[in-house]
């Protein structure tokens, strides 16, 4: 559907990108490492600050091109089955990019989890034990 269409939103002078890979799971689909924000979103976030400017179509023109090709940027992934595996490509990025937990609760739940998750890697030789890691089971 067009919910999962990578595009600018233009609204005369106001672009805002739709990046609907960056939640994917929340629409039953299988969550892929999203891709990076376009270069042009850090330079046209919000407004430009030139009010009053009538020009905008000359001046937005690369993002209207965007958007005239939308069938073009669609997000393909299957529908989602399951739970993500701990290593999922997508989980590793998340906790090496994004706050882990929000509150002391989730703190403490989830430190526990990634605590069993790394003593299983440890004892399935998926990563070599060093000082710290043995310091960590003990």
């Amino acid at each position: 559907g067009q919910w999962c269409t990578r595009v600018p939103l233009i609204c005369f002078g106001t672009v805002e990108w739709h990046l609907p890979d960056r939640c994917l799971r929340q629409f039953g689909r299988e969550q892929c490492i999203p891709l990076e924000v376009p270069d042009s979103q850090r330079a046209f976030h919000g407004r430009d600050g030139q009010q009053g400017t009538r020009d905008w179509p000359t001046k937005l023109k690369e993002f209207i091109a965007i958007w005239e090709n939308r069938q073009l940027q669609d997000i393909v992934t299957p529908n989602e089955v399951g739970r993500m595996g701990y290593h999922d490509p997508y989980l590793d990025r998340y906790r090496q990019t994004s706050v882990h937990y929000m509150t002391p609760e989730g703190a403490a739940d989830g430190s526990l989890a990634d605590g069993v998750e790394r003593i299983k890697d440890m004892t399935t030789g998926r990563t070599e034990l060093g000082n710290e890691d043995v310091s960590f089971i003990r």
